[in-house]
């Protein structure tokens, strides 16, 4: 068996597995272990199939099930399951949409960075605490698209940076309850942001 004919077996494994777990009723942790098994599914599938087309169509459909699990009323085993369909989608769509042309990347890498904006905005808002709930969910999205595809990599680490550095000052002030609710989001943002890009090839 050659190597990528294994790495697509794992790739499809860890998708069946982590989807079994993802949306089984019984247990937190099983469905914890979920996230890891759906994001080696991410990395593996973007790696190994030559069908790059298709892993992308099934990676947007994943990320507009995402999506639509954060706001549409459903069961709660499917609004559980968005951050998790939206961290491995994310992956999965960076990677293989890296692989195409500049123009693709720089029109993904700005809906990318108009997602962490929108993400931000969410976070910040009065108005609606779904929406506020949901600004993790958006920040992480993005970034991890972004972090993938930008040609411009020196900026996404320096904003990666600025977001661990804002965050860490939100987490330490003593002035505004909001910035300290709202530190911890712009400080995992920005480290996962910063562990993406910091880990692309030079």
């Amino acid at each position: 068996m050659t190597k990528q004919r294994r790495n697509q077996l794992i790739a499809v494994g860890s998708l069946i597995v982590g989807l079994a777990f993802l949306y089984q009723p019984y247990s937190i942790l099983v469905r914890g272990i979920a996230l890891p098994l759906l994001i080696i599914s991410a990395i593996l599938s973007s790696l190994s199939f030559s069908a790059k087309r298709v892993i992308e169509v099934l990676a947007g459909l994943g990320l507009i099930a995402g999506f639509s699990f954060l706001y549409l009323p459903i069961p709660p085993i499917l609004g559980g399951s968005a951050f998790h369909l939206l961290a491995a989608s994310a992956i999965a769509f960076g990677m293989t949409i890296g692989l195409r042309s500049d123009a693709a990347k720089k029109i993904v890498g700005s809906a990318a960075a108009i997602i962490v904006v929108t993400g931000l905005v969410a976070l910040y808002q009065s108005f609606s605490e779904l929406l506020q709930g949901s600004g993790l969910h958006l920040i992480l999205t993005g970034i991890i698209v972004l972090a993938i595809v930008s040609p411009r990599k020196l900026v996404v680490e320096r904003v990666s940076i600025g977001g661990i550095v804002l965050g860490l000052v939100f987490l330490c002030q003593p002035f505004t309850i909001l910035l300290y609710q709202t530190g911890f989001q712009v400080l995992l943002g920005g480290l996962t942001g910063f562990i993406v890009v910091a880990h692309r090839a030079a």
